[in-house]
């Protein structure tokens, strides 16, 4: 194995010693046994690989001989989260343990008397691993998507396990930005489709496969047209053809998703049903997310086999949310971005989709999903690095016991990843007020953790 560099790669910057190589395979290969050892020496190749900001250099397998058609990995990191291995489809298939690939190993496949620190011991809840699971295997390509996609399946709301096609959903809208909300976007008017198209155009399925290719973003598109697009595309093997659909819809009504434009209604209804995420599961509360699938039935029909919704912010802000009470948390966080904003303190906010991890030095890993959080640096004096805060932010739109103490138990775990407040929202009178101490509180203590003098938020 050698590790080439990014922008020149026929520079190769070193060969991987036999012991390393073996580390990866082990690692990354499903089914393979890793040691206590792997787990250092894969970290250090990653870091080597992703300085944390950029990738620097690609790793390239040498169970292929032809030059120039060596399977290659990269390496990404998800928001503040570890750095790990991605396969690049365009470089061709594997010929070694990697051919079946995963993104990290499962607890079980740890050495018995080794820790990795990364998966956590609960299977959190974590994103698609490999963009190729999008699609499923042949043999269960009319399956309902209900089980684990690539590494780690994970428990959703309440611990219920997120079904297939909605880890699918919130992986797509982590990678394409959609989770993440920099202050200077929020008079970002630019259309959610065109940011989609821009990032699938950028991901591979398969050497002759790009994701823009099976995901499309326009619910009047014709059923039949599409998936006669999909049968003329050079196909991978032993994977099911389908296309996915992506759009915020208007309306969810009677099992459908509606899209509403200036020459009428187009209705998306999936034969399966629409699983939906989130508390909120009566569905009033548009707009919404819709991932859908497209297929052929037995007879060769194209058709809309299920989908999965989420609920979204707006349609100019489309943020994925859990529930119509974080929608009033998240209207007065954007409030308090571009207040401070005015103070010099530029915040940006983070719609966790995915557990977050908190290591612990003489304990493993715990595992924790915030409503959502805000970070952002101190202003620093001269010479001075800037630190970076977290501020931790729960809305809480329940009372009863066994809500608020699996809450309790949560917060506990999240008060070790930043700041935590709590946002209360329930529909009465004493709403505006708590709403406005809600405010200035999380502005206060924005200006205090960047070192700006106080000034009281109006």
């Amino acid at each position: 194995m050698e590790l080439v560099e990014r922008d020149h790669p026929g520079t190769v910057r070193r060969h991987l010693s036999t012991e390393e190589a073996a580390a990866v395979r082990r690692f990354c290969g499903d089914g393979q046994q890793v040691r206590p050892e792997d787990v250092g020496l894969v970290e250090a190749v990653l870091e080597e690989m992703h300085d944390g900001r950029h990738v620097r250099l690609w790793l390239e397998c040498d169970c292929v001989r032809a030059p120039g058609g060596r399977p290659r990995l990269t390496a990404r990191v998800r928001e503040d989260g570890p750095r790990h291995f991605v396969r690049m489809h365009q470089y061709g298939e594997h010929h070694c343990a990697l051919a079946s690939f995963r993104q990290t190993p499962e607890p079980e496949n740890v050495g018995p008397d080794g820790d990795c620190a990364w998966p956590g011991q609960h299977n959190p809840l974590r994103p698609v691993a490999d963009a190729l699971d999008y699609l499923n295997d042949l043999h269960e390509g009319s399956a309902r998507p209900g089980g684990p996609t690539g590494s780690g399946g994970g428990l959703g709301e309440r611990g219920r396990r997120l079904p297939r096609l909605g880890r699918i959903l919130h992986t797509l809208l982590e990678d394409a930005g959609f989770a993440r909300l920099h202050v200077d976007a929020l008079n970002d008017r630019s259309r959610s489709w065109e940011r989609l198209e821009a990032y699938a155009a950028d991901q591979a399925l398969s050497p002759q496969l790009s994701l823009s290719q099976i995901l499309y973003f326009k619910p009047w598109t014709p059923l039949n047209e599409k998936m006669t697009e999909v049968d003329a595309l050079a196909w991978p093997k032993r994977k099911a053809r389908s296309a996915l659909l992506l759009f915020v819809a208007d309306e969810l009504r009677a099992g459908t998703a509606i899209k509403k434009t200036s020459v009428g209604e187009y209705v998306v209804r999936p034969e399966k049903g629409i699983r939906a995420g989130g508390r909120d599961q009566r569905l009033t509360q548009p707009p919404y997310w819709v991932l859908s699938v497209i297929d052929r039935d037995r007879d060769g029909n194209a058709r809309v086999r299920e989908a999965f919704a989420q609920h979204a912010y707006s349609f100019a802000r489309p943020v994925p949310m859990d529930s119509r009470y974080e929608r009033v948390t998240l209207k007065l966080l954007f409030d308090v971005m571009a207040w401070v904003k005015r103070h010099g303190v530029e915040v940006t906010l983070w719609k966790p989709l995915f557990d977050r991890e908190v290591r612990q030095t003489d304990a493993p890993s715990q595992w924790c999903r915030p409503d959502f959080e805000l970070t952002f640096r101190s202003v620093a004096a001269t010479g001075v690095p800037a630190r970076l805060h977290r501020v931790v932010i729960e809305t809480m739109g329940a009372d009863d016991p066994d809500y608020l103490e699996r809450k309790s138990r949560t917060q506990e775990i999240m008060k070790r990843r930043g700041i935590l407040i709590e946002h209360w929202v329930a529909v009465d009178a004493a709403q505006k007020e708590r709403d406005d101490a809600f405010f200035r509180r999380v502005a206060a203590k924005i200006l205090h953790l960047a070192g700006v003098p106080q000034t009281r938020p109006v």
